[in-house]
């Protein structure tokens, strides 16, 4: 009997003090006046003019497709673990703005979700904007619609008024800010990597699902790459946690490959394991591990041209390190992400 009290005492004791913590407004903990947990989405005192009309909403994937119809489909394929919204007035009462914030799978994801805005529903017609790892306000639509994720987080910002679009960037800068810390890595390693000559930047995205549909074969980064000679010729870039899961797929792919494939041969390049092979489903490929990250060159016009195309990419992963490594910071999948590491004061 004694010992229950004792512990009815420890567990109240603890329950007070967290209550505390909450109506103390911790960034992490605190609650805000739109009854969100966590403090992503503004309350009415912490954007000027920006004043909640209503709770945040949350939606799990089994619900999504079923409100969002086709439009939702991206966010599933992409890997959605929860989407909340909130609606807000935003200086006249005619001035309505929506928040929608969406937890992916991983960073990958989210920056996938964001590529696929950038090129597939604005077309190419955003503006850059300095917000999340990656930001784009729509030009076409006067600014009406802005779009930005850091870490696993993808955020969308939409205007409904009749005026002229207000800035959106305040509200912008107060989710990103108070984001979870183990969230606030840069772009994806993949994005990075795979900015090299030979590549068209503008087709750089995300696939949708698996790579060639293999199911051992996680998303990848791809883009067309013109420097491999073909129409066809793309190159797809997976980046794990580690050179040794890297290691892992390459051997899994062409282990898959000796099973499948016309033609195999395995080699090196310099210190560089190497396979090139006649992909039953993608044609002509060359692929190897490097650091954390599998290059695939595929279709290329010949073996040696996606060579070249992956000892660039090779060259840029270098690079990429040796800034993270000057700067003491790692960013994207080289470092595992933790919801509960906070961010430096800045």
């Amino acid at each position: 009997m004694q010992e229950n009290r004792k512990t009815f005492i420890v567990v109240l004791v603890l329950f007070i003090a967290l209550a505390g913590i909450c109506d103390a407004g911790m960034p992490f903990f605190g609650r805000n006046r739109s009854g969100e947990k966590g403090g992503l989405f503004p309350g009415d005192e912490d954007v000027e003019n920006l004043y909640t009309t209503g709770k945040v909403v949350s939606h799990k994937p089994e619900e999504f497709q079923e409100i969002y119809g086709a439009a939702g489909n991206p966010y599933l394929q992409f890997g959605l673990i929860n989407m909340k919204s909130c609606d807000y007035i935003y200086g006249g009462p005619k001035d309505r703005v929506s928040i929608e914030i969406a937890t992916m799978e991983s960073p990958t994801s989210a920056a996938g979700l964001f590529h696929h805005h950038r090129g597939k529903v604005l077309r190419g017609a955003g503006t850059s904007v300095d917000v999340g790892a990656e930001g784009v306000v729509d030009a076409a639509r006067q600014n009406r619609n802005l779009y930005f994720y850091r870490g696993k987080m993808f955020v969308k910002i939409l205007y409904s008024g009749k005026g002229k679009a207000p800035d959106l960037m305040p509200i912008a800068r107060y989710i990103d800010d108070h984001l979870p810390a183990g969230s606030r890595d840069e772009k994806p390693d993949g994005f990075e990597y795979i900015e090299v000559e030979g590549i068209n930047k503008d087709t750089i995205a995300l696939t949708p699902g698996f790579t060639f549909n293999i199911s051992f074969l996680p998303p990848s980064v791809w883009a067309s790459a013109p420097g491999g000679g073909s129409v066809a010729s793309d190159v797809f870039i997976i980046t794990k946690y580690s050179t040794k899961e890297a290691a892992e797929l390459h051997r899994d792919y062409t282990a898959y490959l000796k099973l499948h494939a016309e033609y195999i041969e395995e080699y090196t390049m310099g210190n560089m394991k190497l396979t090139k092979a006649v992909d039953p489903n993608q044609g002509r490929v060359v692929f190897g591990a490097y650091h954390n990250a599998l290059i695939i060159a595929a279709r290329p016009d010949g073996y040696d041209k996606g060579e070249v195309l992956i000892e660039r990419v090779m060259e840029r992963i270098d690079e990429v390190k040796n800034l993270a490594k000057e700067s003491g910071e790692e960013s994207g999948e080289r470092r595992r992400w933790n919801p509960f590491r906070r961010r430096k004061a800045e």
